[in-house]
């Protein structure tokens, strides 16, 4: 499926339903083929308000939140295009579970996602969308962008500032769970607390503040965070591990019925090998339905016995 707006062509990658707001679109640019994500909204113009189409236009005017790319009029629809960052980021949701990522760089990791809430000039609403893991990408480079979520882009006007700064808390909180739950860098535990009670009436002031509490922990060796040493860090490992076992074994259970099924057909498909049948054992003759002679045998019910040679009652050996 393609989606046109402007000049622009826009391949749908992948359709993201919705119960109760907007269907969205993940996209790349076919036009101009840049190795990035979009995600874009349709809105039926009947169900278009104007004070939205004014939001828009202000936030598009200002030109400083450039990861809205176009918004604009086509075939009926309201099409609003936002871009998600390079094609081959991953989401901080997915390197988490499946990267064992050092305490310096997931520090690291923290500041460069309150400096791009800050350098792309995130509007509020754009902003609350992408307080968690699964909406904060990261390349192998560690370039930090967002998936804007866009499903009930209607209810702009209901953005709250504070609400968005509380939940860069549930982002910092995900980067270093593991401390946290050790009750580990108390310092951290602390700022987090300061930011999940309203302390900081910014992304600035609230930048500068992680910056503080990053430089205290710069230094810290992660080996004594680790309650256990080896041991300890040999279980991560292992957990690790574990979170793809589930993938691995419906492989492996469906190579085995693909092995099962073939290895079926093939005995279908083999003939069958008649059994030997023999009519006697020495002299004795094995009365059955039917003679092997081809003459119908006698019901031992009837009274008739088998003749023997002699021509009496009795078999000779």
């Amino acid at each position: 499926m393609i989606i046109r707006v402007l000049d622009q062509n826009y391949f749908v990658q992948e359709t993201v339903p919705s119960e109760d707001g907007l269907v969205q679109y993940v996209c790349t640019n076919v036009s101009e083929d840049d190795g990035r994500i979009c995600r874009i909204v349709r809105i039926p113009l009947q169900d278009v308000k104007p004070a939205l189409i004014e939001y828009l236009a202000d936030i598009f005017r200002e030109g400083l939140f450039r990861e809205l790319i176009q918004y604009a009029n086509e075939a009926g629809y309201l099409h609003v295009v936002t871009d998600c960052g390079p094609a081959k980021a991953r989401s901080l949701k997915d390197r988490l579970e499946n990267d064992l990522i050092p305490l310096k760089e997931r520090l690291s990791m923290g500041e460069k996602f309150l400096k791009q809430l800050i350098l792309s000039n995130v509007p509020v609403f754009f902003a609350e969308g992408v307080m968690d893991t699964a909406h904060v990408l990261f390349t192998d480079a560690d370039e930090c962008s967002f998936v804007f979520e866009l499903e009930h882009l209607e209810r702009f006007a209901y953005a709250n500032k504070e609400k968005m700064l509380k939940g860069t808390a549930s982002v910092l909180s995900g980067l270093f769970a593991k401390e946290l739950d050790q009750k580990k860098l108390p310092e951290m535990k602390a700022f987090l607390d300061r930011v999940s009670q309203g302390e900081y009436s910014g992304t600035l002031s609230l930048y500068q503040a992680y910056r503080s509490v990053e430089a205290d922990l710069k230094d810290v060796d992660e080996d004594s965070l680790e309650p256990q040493g080896f041991l300890w860090r040999l279980w991560d490992k292992i957990k690790m591990l574990a979170s793809h076992a589930e993938k691995l074994f419906i492989i492996v259970v469906f190579a085995i019925a693909i092995a099962y099924l073939v290895w079926s057909v093939r005995n279908l498909m083999k003939p069958t090998v008649p059994r030997d049948v023999y009519p006697s054992i020495g002299d004795e003759r094995i009365l059955s339905g039917t003679r092997y002679d081809g003459s119908a045998s006698k019901d031992p019910g009837s009274g008739s016995n088998e003749k023997g040679a002699n021509g009496s009652g009795e078999v000779k050996q």
